[in-house]
């Protein structure tokens, strides 16, 4: 995630267009049979997440012989079904796929099973219903990440007080799994946890700047800003600081591990974030992909990442990978 899919204005290099490949080298993997192609498709390419991981994720599977294309879904979910298709009808050995939308992309899916193309969703999870059309998920479990994140929202409220959310997508899978991690924790700590409100951000730093505008003027009890990634963080940040607020006033807990946030941290601005390396997971959901592709299966069908925690105690054992 991913979570992890902000769209910034920034474009990132190396992401030129619609199947490009990207050249690369690294990472040990598992050998399988050389000459094939995989297709890894994330909602969109121009997320400052996404370079990093396709690099990483290509530089694994080149190593062992295979070939990587990269569409660009534009953060369509029509689109990302279409794309699907496209590599069904190219016949590609495999299928690696982040869903923009966990239950519009099942067609699709199914279609692939039908078609004899296996898929493997990766750093997002696709509705449960899904699973029956694709070989396994590989990543970052979302709720497992929000569990984290929420551990470090009621800890840095001394288990009380009042949240207001500033979310990546309405609806979004990610979110939604954010949304109840931060609710399972609350009752299992006994922590008296009110969420003033909830708003989405469509991932846009900008968008959070004015949201956390609102929520400054609407309550003035807010404790904690929970932001789904470290890049709205920096959106709430900036309204933070133009409305005088001093580094530490508001609770802030972000999601990704980006430079700015460990800056941020160490500044005090922010309390803590979760760290998620597109590196590391790149590499990971690379190697799960050439177990598959060399026996046919994947054991276990759901393989989740760590999920580290990171504040002021540890910030400094982190280093910056987007």
């Amino acid at each position: 995630m991913n979570r992890n899919l902000t769209v910034l204005a920034v474009a990132l290099a190396l992401l030129l267009s619609t199947g490009l490949v990207f050249a690369g080298g690294g990472a040990e993997a598992p050998k399988a049979a050389k000459g094939g192609t995989v297709a890894l498709m994330w909602g969109g390419t121009d997320a400052p997440f996404v370079g990093p991981h396709i690099r990483s994720f290509t530089a694994t599977m080149e190593k062992a012989g295979y070939k990587v294309v990269v569409p660009d879904s534009k953060w369509d979910p029509a689109k990302q079904s279409t794309d699907v298709d496209d590599m069904v009808a190219q016949k590609v050995d495999l299928i690696c796929l982040v869903p923009v939308d966990p239950v519009a992309i099942i067609p699709a899916l199914k279609k692939a099973k039908e078609s004899g193309v296996p898929v493997m969703t990766i750093n997002t999870e696709a509705d449960k219903s899904a699973n029956q059309y694709i070989v396994g998920f590989s990543g970052v479990g979302a709720y497992e990440q929000g569990l984290v994140a929420a551990e470090l929202l009621v800890e840095a409220m001394a288990s009380k007080g009042n949240i207001a959310v500033v979310e990546g997508v309405s609806g979004f899978n990610v979110c939604v799994l954010y949304a109840k991690a931060l609710d399972d924790t609350s009752r299992r700590k006994n922590a008296a946890i009110d969420i003033l409100a909830v708003q989405p951000t469509n991932w846009s730093p900008a968008e959070a700047t004015k949201i956390t505008e609102d929520y400054i003027t609407r309550f003035k009890n807010m404790n904690a800003i929970f932001a789904h990634d470290d890049y709205i963080a920096g959106g709430v940040i900036v309204a933070l600081k133009e409305a005088g607020f001093k580094p530490g006033q508001v609770k802030i807990v972000g999601v990704g591990g980006t430079g700015d946030a460990l800056q941020a941290i160490k500044d005090g601005w922010m309390h803590g974030t979760v760290q998620q390396s597109p590196i590391t997971e790149g590499e990971f959901e690379a190697v799960r992909a050439l177990e598959f592709l060399k026996n046919g299966k994947l054991d276990p069908f759901y393989s989740i990442m760590d999920n580290p925690k990171i504040d002021a105690s540890n910030v400094n054992n982190f280093k910056a990978e987007f």
